[in-house]
């Protein structure tokens, strides 16, 4: 009898600590549950909505900068989606707490949430400024030739650049310019030509005249053309020099130009084509 009643008295123990065990499964499991339906629900709100998010950036537009940075790393401790949060951190600790190193952090997560966003490359611009601002930070910085040098070289290809278009633009000038005188030159030519084909040279009548009259003895004899013996037999032409001016400094009249040009034809390809320092040879007649 005292056996049966022990033996009750374990299975009754027994039962109870199965259901106490039991009982505190069920529990868990409905807390869990209810956990995770909670966090279920927070993920659904989108982080700019979040309250914390709207009061950061209250806090920033009023210039609060610690109550800012207090709400949005409650954002991202929060939420494990924050690329806003993270990028706002960013500029805090970067503008406003001198911290480049963090700030280098938050901008890397924001980089990591949303590689392919329209912000992305101004934030990666942001970060090489942080990067810089950091290793100019440091004392006796073995950075700072780095970052000197990283300076001119960008100094340096935007030079080059300049240089090349500046190139460029001079080539095209020259190019205009040698067609402006190539087309110069013809017209030149071309005109000089006309008048040296219809240019008549002037013979005065009046020498002839005046001795028919002083010598009235002999009519119709004409005097013979007189040489002047102080003629050099060359010329070099000087700079404004034409024919005609050279005619009238050798025999005191510009009408023996196309003498000289007839003396000259194997130097000068047209009347006009002199050149200062070219020797022409200057006929006694």
């Amino acid at each position: 009898m005292y056996k049966r009643q022990v033996e009750h008295r374990r299975f009754s123990d027994r039962s109870k600590a199965l259901l106490t065990l039991l009982f505190a499964a069920l529990a868990s499991f409905y807390i869990l549950s209810a956990g995770g339906c909670d966090f279920g629900r927070e993920e659904v709100v989108k982080e700019t909505s979040e309250p914390h998010f709207l009061r950061g950036q209250e806090e920033l537009r009023r210039g609060n900068i610690s109550e800012a940075l207090s709400a949005f790393l409650k954002v991202s401790e929060k939420r494990r989606d924050a690329p806003e949060s993270h990028f706002e951190l960013g500029r805090i600790y970067l503008e406003h707490m001198n911290d480049p190193n963090t700030a280098i952090y938050h901008f890397k997560k924001y980089l990591e949430l949303k590689p392919n966003s329209q912000s992305s490359p101004m934030v990666r611009q942001m970060i090489e400024t942080a990067q810089k601002k950091f290793a100019a930070s440091l004392p006796e910085s073995p950075f700072e030739n780095n970052i000197r040098r990283i300076e001119l070289e960008e100094i340096l290809q935007k030079l080059q650049k300049e240089n090349l278009e500046l190139k460029q633009k001079l080539a095209a000038a020259a190019a205009t310019i040698d067609r402006l005188e190539a087309t110069q030159n013809v017209s030149v030519q071309t005109s000089a030509s006309r008048s040296a084909e219809t240019a008549q040279p002037r013979v005065s009548r009046r020498p002839a005249q005046a001795n028919a009259q002083a010598n009235p003895r002999e009519p119709g004899r004409q005097p013979a053309p007189s040489v002047r013996r102080d003629i050099p037999s060359s010329y070099t032409v000087q700079a404004g020099d034409t024919l005609s001016s050279i005619s009238r400094k050798m025999y005191g009249t510009p009408n023996k130009w196309r003498d000289i040009f007839a003396a000259n034809r194997d130097r000068l390809a047209t009347a006009s084509s002199l050149k200062p320092g070219q020797v022409l040879k200057i006929p006694r007649r």
